[in-house]
């Protein structure tokens, strides 16, 4: 028995999806179902009732959950602690980074920060979608996460943190009817194809809720901007960026057009989500008042 077999059945009994549970934790599906039949072999019992359409405790895994819960809880608080007592900001640092980093958020400099300040940590960065994210961090499988996300709520496990806020804009191409115009209408919007991303991303979420009363159609479903950008370069839809990321496109890209849209509250909400500070690693610690620091919070 070992601690990543643990936390791989934390992981599967939280998401009931042995697919879902290697996403959150950045692993290859049949590793982690390898390693958690590994563990009910040596425990002697099941811990998982599996079928071709569902995963659940089985009474045994019930009776377990708590505990393989507190073991963890108590590993990384060791680690937690152990730092404190230390004085010195070292070890490993997991952030997440939303697939759509604002230009108001330069990752590349704010690591840059960092690593200057404290070059004994070595940092991981995972990117995804602002739900798989969120659900790492609550896991504990990433020390922090900025993501894109409106439906921010802090509790006991985790606090998000309002970053900034940026309006969303309609990108079409230059040939476009509606290019000429000086904005649009949700109404002409939803009646062309969209091009964006999947559920679970949290500008997606922030399209739909924009379109709740008005029908689209979502013709591509994409996971980078860059595919975006492609694909209405190429007519095959339009789409809606933040207005930092869009404009840093059209700036080398002339045959962009961005159209502010009427009647319409289109934006995204960008948040540091991180469990409590008294979870926090001196790592972690260091990483968020870098972060305050480069987008200016005191």
């Amino acid at each position: 028995m070992n601690l990543q077999q643990l936390r791989y059945v934390l992981a599967v009994a939280e998401t009931r999806s042995f697919t879902r549970a290697a996403e959150t934790l950045f692993v290859v599906q049949s590793a982690l179902s390898q390693q958690v039949r590994k563990l009910e072999d040596e425990l002697g019992v099941s811990v998982f009732n599996r079928t071709t359409r569902s995963v659940s405790l089985t009474p045994a895994g019930e009776a377990l959950l708590p505990l393989v819960r507190q073991v963890i809880a108590g590993v990384d608080q060791i680690a937690i602690d152990a730092q404190a007592l230390r004085g010195m900001v070292t070890g490993r640092l997991s952030v997440g980074m939303m697939e759509i980093p604002s230009e108001s958020l330069d990752v590349a400099a704010l690591m840059a920060t960092f690593h200057a300040r404290y070059p004994d940590v070595t940092v991981t960065l995972r990117s995804g979608g602002s739900d798989l994210l969120v659900q790492a961090t609550r896991d504990r499988n990433l020390d922090a996460a900025i993501v894109g996300s409106n439906d921010a709520r802090s509790g006991d496990q985790l606090i998000f943190e309002h970053l900034f806020t940026e309006s969303l804009v309609a990108v079409l191409p230059q040939e476009h009817r509606l290019a000429a115009r000086p904005s649009v209408s949700l109404r002409e919007l939803a009646e062309l194809p969209f091009i964006d991303f999947p559920p679970g991303y949290g500008l997606r979420r922030e399209t739909d809720r924009g379109f709740a009363d008005v029908r689209r159609r979502v013709a591509f479903e994409v996971t980078r901007v860059d595919e975006v950008i492609h694909f209405v370069c190429q007519q095959l839809g339009v789409a809606l960026l933040p207005e930092s990321v869009a404009r840093s496109r059209a700036e080398v890209n002339a045959t962009l057009v961005l159209l502010p849209v009427r009647g319409a509250d289109l934006r995204r909400e960008v948040h540091l989500v991180a469990p409590p500070s008294r979870l926090r690693s001196a790592a972690t610690h260091a990483f968020i008042q870098c972060v305050h620091e480069h987008i200016g919070i005191t």
